[in-house]
């Protein structure tokens, strides 16, 4: 009896309609849910997969060169570090504008915040794919039965149904287990990795920053206790 079904190619799995129903339902869906900005950082993210790893080790090698020009220039150097990692680089620049300690330390936890953010939005993004994906193919297989039972009448329509109704189940299906939520895993785990290793050099600039940040006290105010230091003496002098 299986030998009167014939062989079966992987053709018979590849339906457009049903893939553009499902794929494209899918990215659509995850778009409106994150917006634009979030959408993009899905994608970046998946991108940063493949060298996220050497990211952090540039950016450690990256942080010792700062360290050396700042502490034989001073921190008005510290945007000369290398480019080698974009992070390194903007916690360098960010280094030299700032007047004081106290403004450095809130420009690099705001950055730290907003990185933070977008790595999250990127993963909310696979996740919502991977939500999508399923009622995506339910929807197509509803799709399927209609196009089936409206074609009651002969048999010619009744095969294009119900390959839409379990194509694109199966479509959903590999979307959800085999694509999107792995992605999202994956995602979330290398966010945990690069924020490690964000907050490591962010901790060791900020300590470089504290040691290294001249006094920017007012001229005016003296240490040792002068007649500028005290307003009721220079009034009398």
């Amino acid at each position: 009896m299986l030998s009167s079904i014939g062989p079966m190619t992987l053709s018979q799995y590849f339906d457009p309609g049903a893939l553009a129903l499902v794929g494209l339902g899918c990215l659509l869906i995850a778009w409106i849910q994150n917006g634009h900005a979030g959408f993009l950082e899905g994608v970046r993210g998946a991108a940063r997969l493949v060298g996220g790893r050497r990211e952090g080790e540039n950016a450690r090698l990256a942080a010792l060169v700062v360290e050396d020009i700042v502490a034989r220039r001073g921190v008005s150097c510290a945007d000369r570090g290398p480019s080698s990692c974009a992070f390194t680089h903007s916690l360098g620049i960010m280094m030299s504008d700032q007047p004081d300690y106290e403004s450095y330390a809130r420009a690099v936890r705001a950055l730290l915040d907003r990185e933070a953010a977008d790595r999250a939005a990127g993963t909310r993004t696979w996740n919502d794919i991977a939500d999508a994906a399923p009622a995506l193919g339910m929807l197509g297989t509803v799709l399927g039965l209609v196009q089936m039972f409206a074609a009651m009448d002969g048999v010619d329509g009744i095969g294009a149904g119900m390959a839409m109704c379990l194509l694109t189940s199966l479509y959903g299906l590999i979307f959800a287990h085999i694509v999107a939520g792995p992605m999202a895993r994956r995602l979330q785990l290398a966010a945990a990795r690069e924020a490690a290793w964000r907050e490591a050099v962010a901790d060791r600039l900020l300590a470089l920053a504290r040691r290294e940040y001249p006094d920017r006290a007012p001229p005016h105010v003296a240490r040792t206790g002068g007649p500028s230091a005290h307003p009721a003496l220079k009034a009398v002098a």
